[in-house]
């Protein structure tokens, strides 16, 4: 529905032609100065005050001369001199001409507008539309309602003069509440013109999202050459809204990006996007991305999600990706789940399929389906103490190289837990395994472009028993202490000790020539195992004002564990985590895993994260290392604003092992009234580096930016 503001325009033209409907008998001339007159009229009520107010001719012109206003309501028009000829329905409003709607303003040298047909003119007019939009030009058409054709003009949403930036066009059709799109156009830079000639532009100026084009972004890079790319955002109902944006590249081809969300109901909502580009100026192959996902609550406790994601080639992501984490992705996964949850049961289908981009041979393992039932420690009728657990699973695994079929896998367990004096709780555990194959492995065999061996298999059915026993034991150490207040407003502490010990037994048949499909599953040795870890714990509770709650939060977590082979008789890695976290603003956590055997560190990783309040300072150091895995990697970040005209930001991506920054990105945001400019330098290893730059202009968004096409789609959350 159209909203009641009107532009300043029609509701002048409106109250005027009020004036021209008498329902009281005006004197020939009305001399006394500033005395308000109430005219009603079929519309209204309207008051008319001015120096002189006559009525003058045989056609009954109505005269008001020497600083007139005419208000209406919430409306007002103030003019030097407003004439109505009642015979032509010809109205003409000049000198000064202002007129206020809420929050809308229109001044102009002249109005002239016709009562009968709707038209009119303004001459050296300028809107003034809220919150920020300015359109000005040297005539204004009125077309319709709200509606004006506008001849040489300019439009800005700053507000000093000459305007910081403005588009100066030949001729534009706007709406005051709506848009604004014309031709013949160029961007300005205070007097300079920038870029002397835009042939299209548009902008949206209402209050509430509606359909239009979006500004062009444009870039340049060494490989993919000058970049371009021209969004239009299509407003389809307020429940669904798409962007659609052809892209072109000089020294590879054309193509689109698109995105379309859509809300059904509270509980349905998602969004389908995708990248396609059509490499006529290479060799004219079809590279393309896509993505869709759907979230749907069919009944409580009953939920169904998909998340699916392709590329027609294995380059598609590291081509045109921007970010670090999208070029470097190994895999491309689609995921079906449809869950449903009782108080003790949790079941999950799921249908699993994924791309992998590493190497060209169709190696994909695919679980379709890949069903789950999960029962969690709960009461058994009849047996007071007893708990019962069980895991199960049923998995249909597809391949086109390498072993594939199906298995099935059922793991109860029953436990007593024992809290003799509650010092500590004890709890004994069986419990069994029975996974059955339909499939088992004859061989192995090298295969070309395959990383290690492929499995031989033969359709056999093969039944795993296994098992297992074993008992936990724990306890809990804890203390308050008060610290009323403090620097960081922490009024109590709870410290705890959480010593635990675990003692696990397995022994099974027919463990031999199983597939490998799930590490953990479908590899488990005779085990007699000793584990063991001590955790210290500290949990804060800010003060609590009158009537608020206070704010709790693990402040710190120190564990530290070992695993002893009592089978083998040797022991296993020592492993570690710690968790640090004073305020919300301060975050650190590590974990690491040693080897005991002189094997030294295995696997580390660490991240800092500081945010200096009232500073606008923020810092991250990050650190990931994994022997087996070959890596050993490091990021940091900087943000901090200078002042609030500027930002400055720093990521770096390095890599120890090779001695190289994979990829490091500096960028400053440059804030202005109207106006803002991001500059991005953006380094990679072995590659062109990128120079990016992104121009926001307030209330129509980004004309210019270099993030064109899948690596625009980032923001989205495409992987």
């Amino acid at each position: 529905m159209r909203t009641r503001r009107r532009i300043a325009l029609s509701l002048a033209a409106a109250l005027v032609g009020a004036v021209a409907l008498p329902a009281v008998a005006l004197a020939q001339t009305q001399t006394a100065p500033q005395v308000p007159v109430t005219v009603g009229t079929v519309g209204g009520d309207v008051t008319v005050l001015a120096d002189r107010l006559e009525e003058v001719g045989p056609d009954r012109l109505l005269v008001a001369t020497g600083n007139v206003e005419i208000t209406r309501g919430k409306a007002r028009l103030i003019a030097d001199r407003v004439e109505i000829n009642r015979e032509t329905g010809d109205a003409v409003a000049q000198g000064r001409v202002v007129f206020y709607d809420g929050e809308d303003q229109l001044t102009g040298r002249r109005i002239d507008y016709n009562l009968k047909t709707g038209t009119g003119v303004v001459y050296d007019s300028e809107a003034r539309v809220a919150p920020y939009y300015r359109i000005s030009g040297e005539r204004m058409d009125r077309l319709g309602e709200s509606i004006y054709r506008v001849q040489k003009g300019v439009f800005t949403t700053c507000q000093d003069d000459p305007p910081t930036w403005s588009f100066h066009y030949g001729s534009a059709t706007a709406d005051l509440e709506d848009f604004i799109y014309g031709t013949g156009a160029s961007f300005w830079v205070k007097d300079i013109p920038l870029i002397p000639f835009v042939p299209f532009f548009a902008a949206a100026i209402r209050r509430e999202r509606q359909s239009g084009f979006l500004f062009p972004r444009v870039g340049s890079s060494g490989r993919k050459g000058f970049e371009a790319e021209i969004p239009f955002y299509w407003a389809i109902s307020d429940s669904a809204d798409a962007t659609i944006a052809p892209i072109y590249y000089s020294k590879l081809g054309e193509g689109a990006s698109a995105e379309f969300r859509y809300v059904l109901s509270t509980q349905q909502a998602g969004s389908v996007s995708g990248f396609v580009l059509q490499e006529t100026a290479v060799h004219d192959s079809t590279r393309a991305q896509g993505s869709f996902r759907h979230d749907w609550t069919i009944a409580p406790g009953l939920v169904f999600k998909a998340d699916v994601n392709g590329v027609t080639d294995d380059r598609v992501l590291d081509q045109f990706g921007d970010r670090l984490q999208q070029r470097s992705a190994q895999r491309v996964e689609s995921n079906l789940f449809l869950t449903k949850s009782w108080e003790s049961w949790n079941f999950v289908g799921n249908v699993f399929s994924y791309q992998d981009l590493t190497t060209p041979r169709p190696i994909e393992l695919r679980r379709l389906p890949d069903l789950s039932l999960l029962g969690v420690r709960q009461p058994i009728p009849g047996l007071p103490g007893v708990l019962f657990e069980m895991d199960a699973g049923y998995v249909n695994f597809v391949r086109d190289v390498g072993a594939a079929g199906q298995r099935l896998d059922v793991h109860p367990r029953l436990s007593r837990p024992f809290s003799p004096g509650g010092l500590f709780t004890l709890t004994p555990f069986v419990g069994g395994r029975v996974t059955a194959y339909d499939t088992v492995v004859t061989g192995t065999r090298p295969t070309p472009g395959v990383n290690g061996v492929i499995e031989l298999t033969e359709k056999e059915a093969r039944v795993r028993r296994l098992a297992e026993a074993g008992a936990d034991l724990e306890t809990n150490f804890s203390r308050i202490y008060s610290t009323g207040g403090g620097p960081w407003n922490i009024d109590g502490l709870l410290h705890s000790i959480e010593p635990r010990m675990q003692y696990l037994w397995i022994s099974g048949k027919d463990k031999t020539k199983l597939p490998l499909w799930t590490e953990g599953v479908d590899r488990i040795p005779e085990t007699g195992q000793l584990a063991y870890s001590l955790t210290n714990r500290v949990r804060a509770r800010t003060v609590a004002p009158p009537d608020t709650e206070a704010v709790r939060w693990e402040a710190l977590r120190l564990t530290v564990g070992h695993i002893y082979d009592l089978k083998k008789n040797e022991p296993g890695d020592l492993f570690g985590t710690l968790i640090i976290q004073p305020t919300e603003r301060i975050g650190v956590r590590g974990d690491i895993s040693h080897s005991v055997r002189g094997q030294g560190i295995e696997l580390l990783t660490a991240d800092l994260k500081v945010r200096l309040d009232p500073l606008p300072f923020s810092v991250s150091v990050g650190s990931r290392y994994s022997d087996t895995a070959s890596i050993n990697f490091f990021t940091t970040g900087l943000s901090a604003e200078l002042s609030r005209f500027l930002v400055v930001r720093n990521l770096n991506n390095f890599d120890a092992r090779s001695g190289r920054f994979v990829e490091s990105r500096t960028s400053a945001d440059i804030r202005f009234q109207c106006w803002a400019l991001t500059v991005e330098f953006v380094h990679r290893e072995g590659r062109d580096d990128e120079i990016a730059f992104g121009v926001n202009l307030l209330g129509v968004g980004g004309p210019f930016r270099t993030s064109i096409g899948l690596g625009a789609l980032e923001g989205s959350g495409e992987k």
